[in-house]
This record gives C-alpha cells, structure tokens and sequence, in this order.
C-alpha cells in the first residue's frame, strides 16, 4: 500500500513538473514583437496600387492543460492602405504584453471586387495572385487578383465571416466589416449589423 502512495505521488509530481514553463518571463516572445508588420497590395495583373484594401492581423492562443488544450481568439487588428496602397500595422504593444501560448498573427488582406487573400479559407488565392515577401518589418506585397463572375464573388461571400477573425468584429475590425458589408450590397445581402 505505501508502496503504491509513493507512486501515486511521484507520478503527481512528475506531472507538475512537465506542466511549468521553461521560463520565467510567459509572455508572447517574451517581451518581443514580429512587427510592425508592412507592405503594399496591389491588383496582382496590373500592379496598381490598391488604396483602401483592408489587412487584418488575427492572434490565437492556446491554453495547455494536463489531457486538454483549446485555442481561443486573442486580439485583432486592422489597417487601410493609402493611396500607394501601403500600410503599416502596429501591434508593438500588444505583442509585448501578450500572454504566453500566444501564436504569431494570421493576416486577411480584402478589398472589395477582389480575391481575399487569407490563409483561414485554405489554397483559394489563385494565380495570378501572389504573395511576395512576409509580413514583417521588412515588407510584404499582396498581388490580390479581380473577381471574375457573380458566382465567384457569391462563393467568397460564403467563406467570409467577420466572426471568424474575432468575436469582436464591429469593435476589432470596423472596417473590415465595412468592406464586407459593401461587397454584400453589390449583391443584394443583407449586411452584418452590431
């Protein structure tokens, strides 16, 4: 019988110990951020510069338990492009006090008549859209390619949802909403209302 209480309190032990972090300092990178985060969209056949597009940076994090774990939202942020169609987002502050468990940001990048680019909805970023460079300080651009028919635009309008970035959305993404809101005009839906 004492045999099996010590086990049971080594095995309580070890588990413990598995579950304490490495380091003392929890925080997302530490303390460090990726960003800012800049670029430049623009219509990936022409090369005009897109003013107005929308880029959404989405952070998840997850929660580790012994035998369980979920990812939850985090923060998002939104940027619009000037007229060059550049942008910078700064999320500096946010990154440096975000808790550990925290992963590194997804970014949508939309403007309505165009091809959302956006790594939540998998491989639908067609040629001729392209991503050159990465979402960092050393700059990104995003080739978003035009929609061709009602029925592509209508497919897209499916996969989006404002509630998939954040819980959120008309307080995390106003103008994300705004854009989306436009593209479901165009088609005669009804808008995403707070």
């Amino acid at each position: 019988m004492r045999r099996s209480a010590m086990s049971v309190v080594t095995l309580t032990a070890l588990l413990l110990a598995s579950c304490a972090p490495v380091s003392q300092d929890r925080r997302y990178l530490g303390g460090k951020t990726f960003g800012p985060y800049v670029g430049q969209v623009v219509d990936a056949e022409t090369r005009v510069p897109i003013e107005g597009a929308v880029i959404v940076a989405t952070w998840r994090r997850d929660r580790v338990w012994p035998g369980a774990s979920i990812s939850e939202h985090y923060a998002a942020r939104e940027v619009v492009t000037d007229r060059e169609g550049r942008f910078v987002l700064d999320a500096t502050q946010l990154e440096e006090y975000a808790p550990g468990g925290t992963l590194h940001p997804t970014f949508t990048v939309f403007f309505p008549g165009y091809l959302v680019f956006s790594p939540l909805l998998g491989p639908s970023f067609r040629k001729p859209g392209f991503l050159q460079g990465e979402f960092s300080p050393r700059g990104v651009v995003i080739g978003l390619p035009r929609i061709k028919t009602r029925e592509e635009q209508a497919s897209q309008l499916q996969s989006l949802d404002p509630f998939g970035l954040t819980e959120r959305p008309f307080r995390e993404v106003p103008q994300f909403v705004r854009a989306l809101n436009q593209e479901r005009a165009s088609l005669g839906l009804w808008p995403y209302r707070p």
